[in-house]
C-alpha cells in the first residue's frame, strides 16, 4: 500500500529526471553540433551566433517551464523563465555597453 501512494507521488518528479536525461542527450548528441554547423556558414555575420544561442536558451526554458508546470510544480517553473530573462538582459547588456562604447568612441573622433 505504501509503494503504491509514493509511486503515484513521485511519478512527476521521474518524469521531470527521464525529461532532463533525454534533453541532455539530444543536446549534445545532435542539437549542438548542427548550430555549431549552421553558425559555420554564417560567422561573418556580426552577433548570429550571440542570438541564436540566446534563442535556443530561451526556447529550452520556456520548455523547461512548460515542463515543470505540467507535474505541478509551477513555481520551479517560474524561477526558471525568470532566471533566464536575467542571465539574457544581463549578457545583451555587457554586448550593447560595447556597440555603445565604440560608437561613442567613434562619434569622439569625428569631432
Amino acid at each position: 500500500m505504501l509503494i503504491k501512494e509514493s509511486i503515484n507521488k513521485l511519478h512527476g518528479l521521474i518524469a521531470v529526471i527521464f525529461f532532463f536525461i533525454l534533453l541532455h542527450f539530444l543536446l549534445s548528441m545532435m542539437i549542438i553540433p548542427f548550430i555549431e554547423q549552421l553558425l559555420s556558414y554564417v560567422h561573418s555575420v556580426p552577433y548570429v551566433p550571440q542570438l541564436v544561442y540566446s534563442a535556443l536558451f530561451y526556447q529550452l526554458g520556456s520548455l523547461f517551464h512548460k515542463i515543470f508546470e505540467e507535474e505541478e510544480y509551477e513555481a520551479i517553473g517560474e524561477m526558471v523563465m525568470i532566471a533566464i530573462r536575467i542571465v539574457l538582459l544581463a549578457y545583451w547588456t555587457a554586448e550593447v555597453a560595447k556597440v555603445l562604447s565604440n560608437f561613442s568612441s567613434i562619434l569622439q573622433k569625428l569631432q
